[in-house]
């Protein structure tokens, strides 16, 4: 952004660089307690900054405190995942009522954004969650680079159809989106054309995904990859024809997730079928840069039609990359943050 020097604090690279992210998430408040308070000594060397206080879990202690105390006035909350339910706060309330003057999760997400200068938020429904709270909001989703996630030169139609699927299946949603997608896969099988559905991933339940897949959807053309590198995603997604964005049922955390894996498919000109959810829908428009599926025979059609029409892929990907640039990558949300900070301190100089 020009004209703002930045910087970040990282709990994982900085402070406990010997540490794997999972177990952050997971410590004990002994070892939350004391990145918190390495935190707060990081913090107070940087005194004249406008804190970014990316999610509201545990690490939003020691800038909420610092400013609660008057040493840095002004904050932004970026939100953009609704997971209060799924918040890493302390443990033991004490220790959240010292920090955040409160013990319940929502309400100390509440309490980070109301004190807020302003809130980022990643999706429509985030920022319905979280006016009520403050009124200075601005929608940035979490975007894409679009010249590391760019499509394939050559555009010849392969001799099958590579739909892709990739991410971490976690817990229950997760599982429960695939077996969505797995069973729309099995109604359309017989009508499709020549196909495969490729799976990159991994996750706690990827071994049960597997499984299931093996004993229920034997017929399917499966091709397990597993996990892979951040840095090779570019290229497997280039070697794909259809993104797949399954959801089964429609709740708040539905609702509020920036897709940043289908900003990623638009990017790399994939034609996207997504369930009609949440921020997809306002993402993708129906049969021009996607096919929003509103249930798993929609999807299923959805399957069908694009294994056999090579042209609507093509076209609809096109216009899928379009978009993303556009509207979706880095330099131009880039620019909507610091219009957006402009305006919370227009006579800020620096």
């Amino acid at each position: 952004m020009p004209g703002i020097e930045t910087g970040v604090l990282s709990f994982r690279d900085d402070l406990a660089p010997h540490r794997a992210e999972a177990e952050i998430y997971s410590a004990p408040d002994r070892v939350k307690l004391v990145l918190t308070c390495k935190a707060i000594g990081r913090l107070l060397r940087e005194r004249d900054t406008l804190l970014y206080i990316q999610k509201a879990h545990f690490h939003a202690a020691a800038p909420f405190l610092l400013h609660r105390l008057g040493f840095f006035p002004n904050y932004i909350l970026d939100y953009d995942d609704y997971d209060v339910p799924l918040s890493n706060f302390f443990a033991r309330g004490v220790w959240n009522r010292l920090f955040f003057g409160h013990h319940d999760w929502g309400e100390i997400t509440n309490r980070i954004a109301r004190r807020a200068a302003g809130c980022v938020c990643a999706s429509h429904e985030l920022l319905d969650v979280l006016r009520p709270s403050n009124q200075q909001l601005a929608y940035i989703p979490t975007g894409v680079d679009t010249q590391l996630f760019t499509p394939r030169e050559d555009s010849a139609p392969r001799e099958e159809t590579i739909f892709l699927w990739n991410g971490l299946v976690w817990g229950e949603p997760i599982f429960n989106n695939l077996i969505l997608m797995f069973k729309a896969f099995d109604r359309a099988h017989a009508e499709m054309g020549a196909y495969r559905l490729r799976m990159i991933g991994g996750g706690g339940q990827w071994e049960r995904v597997k499984k299931l897949a093996d004993t229920e959807f034997a017929r399917l053309p499966i091709e397990w990859q597993g996990w892979a590198d951040p840095e090779n995603m570019p290229a497997l997604l280039r070697d794909a024809d259809v993104g797949l964005l399954p959801a089964a049922g429609d709740d708040l955390w539905l609702r509020c997730k920036s897709p940043t894996k289908l900003f990623e498919y638009m990017a790399s000109g994939l034609a996207v079928t997504a369930s009609q959810v949440g921020e997809a829908t306002r993402v993708l428009n129906h049969l021009e840069s996607g096919w929003l599926a509103r249930d798993e025979r929609d999807f299923s059609q959805a399957l069908i039609r694009l294994s056999n029409d090579a042209a609507l892929r093509r076209r609809m990907g096109g216009q899928a990359r379009r978009d993303a640039v556009d509207r979706y990558s880095l330099p131009i949300l880039g620019e909507n943050l610091y219009l957006f900070i402009k305006q919370l301190f227009p006579t800020n100089g620096r």
